[in-house]
């Protein structure tokens, strides 16, 4: 009767305080929507969206030292894990090629970025791409020619249709070109702390004062995310009314936001109750629901705080 609700506990109360600021943070969008005087002002919305872009800014530079730190901090120790550590990699770099090869085959399927709905809410298909240039990009951007661009931006191929040409539908055959994309890109961030822990891992004594640092280095911005995770629901408060305010259609953004959503969950449902399973049977040959049954509370928290699939519109 004394015991708490696993739904109250500490671990789980960011989550629903989350939930519950993007529940406010729709109404109040909704309702300065329909009961203010519109449009809003580009300056106005600027003013209203301020403490959310203090919000998401602190976020933004904490990213950068997170990654680094934490994959090399992590990394230092497979060098010397043996067996265990090879695999536990192996492990990695299959799973995440797979959650990479199911997130581009979705994206450029469903598209969930490129459709809009006219009025009589017909979808449209604005953009076409190339699947073997968004592999080739990825592995391009895993392996940056420059560290510190690497912090700035990523690397993206772009096609442009040729002058004077008739070549409207087959889009192989259009111009390439190359561009840099603002934005940091993660997955050279991720492959060059890699390899700078793996590297630090085999210097032993020599490279210990560099393993320390890079372990206090993920302590201390761990700490400052998860301060920050809790200033969350005042954050989504500003954010969320603001992009509704500045939406002329709102029909069409939930449909947009909707098809996001759809494509999220599905890649989810599917690398988590198919792909995964099925690397689990491959390697044990034993069942993988048993283990699911196991690891339940791990996945609804996992689900619950962030995904494993990355869509980009």
């Amino acid at each position: 009767m004394n015991k708490i609700p696993k739904c109250s506990s500490e671990e789980h109360r960011a989550t629903f305080t989350t939930l519950i600021g993007i529940s406010c943070g729709i109404i109040i969008g909704i309702l300065l929507k329909n009961f203010t005087n519109q449009p809003w002002s580009e300056r106005a919305i600027m003013y209203y969206q301020l403490p959310g872009e203090i919000f998401l800014r602190i976020i933004n530079c904490l990213i950068l030292p997170l990654i680094i730190s934490s994959v090399v901090s992590a990394s230092c120790h497979l060098s010397k894990s043996g067996s265990i550590g090879v695999k536990a990699l192996y492990y990695y770099i299959t799973t995440t090629t797979l959650g990479i090869i199911l997130c581009v085959i979705l994206v450029q399927t469903i598209k969930p970025g490129e459709y809009h709905i006219n009025r009589n809410l017909t979808i449209i298909s604005l953009q076409k791409f190339v699947t073997t240039d968004t592999f080739l990009d990825l592995l391009r951007n895993f392996i940056p020619d420059n560290f510190v661009k690497a912090c700035l931006n990523q690397y993206q191929t772009v096609l442009s249709k040729p002058i004077n040409s008739t070549a409207e539908e087959n889009v192989h055959l259009w111009r390439i070109s190359h561009q840099y994309i603002d934005g940091t890109n993660v997955l050279g961030l991720v492959g060059i702390s890699l390899l700078f822990g793996i590297a630090i891992g085999c210097m032993d004594k020599k490279g210990k004062p560099l393993l320390n640092f890079f372990q206090a280095l993920s302590d201390l911005t761990a700490i400052i995310m998860n301060w920050t995770i809790m200033a969350v629901p005042f954050g989504v408060l500003f954010l969320i009314p603001g992009k509704i305010l500045q939406t002329n259609d709102l029909t069409e953004m939930i449909f947009q936001l909707g098809i996001y959503v759809s494509t999220v969950i599905l890649g989810l449902l599917i690398h988590g109750l198919i792909v995964l399973p099925s690397l689990y049977f491959i390697s044990t040959r034993q069942s993988p629901f048993r283990l699911l049954s196991k690891i339940g509370p791990a996945i609804i928290t996992a689900l619950g705080t962030s995904s494993r699939l990355r869509i980009i519109y």
